[in-house]
């Protein structure tokens, strides 16, 4: 009998060093929405009155009259979080006969795997609600487009979000100190002449950073989504979209809940008390009759805007419009 050669001397397995993988990009949802850990699963939350915290009182007593007497108002407005949870489940055929190269993901990676997909969900309600007009002050256009071919007529992202600001600042007295940008938004604007000429000095040249652009508007936040989702059904073929990608959102949101600023939007989440953590995985036990294991993760929340009028936004910055700022 010959020798065995080529092929015959290896038999093809699965590499343990690398898979083909993919991990939603870094998820911004807790920096637009804070989160607000909750007592019950339905409450209120006091909402005091702006103009009457801002409105100077007669303060100035004649001698042996008693002080002028004021009042505060408060009304409340209300949260009711909802259940969201995904399973997957892990067949004991699949676990007797998996090769090394699908333990970490199929197996310890299956929790990484629900987190992610419950953070995607959270991601795209948010910007489903970012996205109406309804949901913010002002929705602004720009009169040129960022990204025009030729220099003279590109338009001016720095001056178009410091009038956002200014006016949003005027109309709240509250500066804004959050700015969150689509990928798109993000890259005609670093690559912008009059962007790069300010902030990188006349006839600047290179691109502008994140930090220098942060720097340059003075805000806490410079967000940059690289948010896409699938949109296609299953088995079909893949349709990815960005759901901010030519938009800038310009608001203010405290670092952590608070009880002395007001914020845009909020995350309320439920601790149940029956589960050991608000955002909660668990291993069901060993199913006898479907023999699988069940991965479980979920949290209680809803997100919800509660200041409409401290977020502006732009929309379509990479195409001019008539009357845009």
């Amino acid at each position: 009998m010959g020798l065995s050669t080529g092929r015959d001397l290896h038999i093809d397995q699965h590499l343990t060093q690398i898979a083909i993988n993919y991990r939603p990009a870094a998820m911004i949802a807790d920096l637009i929405a804070p989160i607000v850990p909750v007592n019950k699963e339905s409450d209120l939350y006091p909402v005091f009155n702006r103009a009457e915290i801002l409105s100077v009182e007669d303060s100035l007593r004649s001698r042996g009259a008693e002080a002028n007497k004021i009042t505060r108002s408060v009304s409340s407005a209300g949260y009711l979080v909802k259940n969201y949870a995904l399973r997957y489940d892990q067949y004991i055929e699949d676990l007797a006969n998996m090769d090394a190269a699908y333990e970490l993901e199929l197996g310890a990676g299956a929790s990484r795997y629900l987190l992610d997909k419950l953070a995607l969900g959270w991601e795209k309600r948010l910007f489903d609600q970012i996205n109406s007009t309804s949901n913010v002050s002002t929705a602004f256009k720009p009169s040129s487009a960022w990204n025009a071919p030729v220099a003279a007529n590109q338009g001016d992202p720095l001056n178009q979000i410091d009038q956002i600001i200014e006016t949003q600042t005027g109309r709240t007295t509250q500066r804004p100190n959050s700015i969150l940008m689509g990928w798109q938004a993000w890259r005609a604007f670093r690559r912008n002449t009059n962007v790069r000429n300010m902030i990188l000095g006349r006839d600047g040249t290179g691109l502008v950073s994140r930090q220098a652009a942060q720097d340059y508007f003075e805000v806490d936040r410079f967000l940059v989504t690289e948010l896409f989702i699938n949109t296609a059904n299953e088995k079909q073929a893949e349709s990815l979209s960005s759901p901010f990608s030519d938009r800038v959102l310009v608001y203010f949101a405290p670092l952590a809940a608070s009880r002395e600023s007001p914020s845009y939007m909020y995350t309320f989440r439920w601790n149940n008390p029956l589960l050991p953590a608000p955002l909660a995985v668990e291993r069901h036990p060993y199913d006898t009759k479907r023999k699988i294991e069940s991965i479980e993760a979920g949290f209680y929340q809803d997100e919800k805007v509660v200041g409409i009028e401290y977020a502006s936004t732009l929309i379509g910055v990479n195409s001019g419009q008539s009357g845009g700022i």
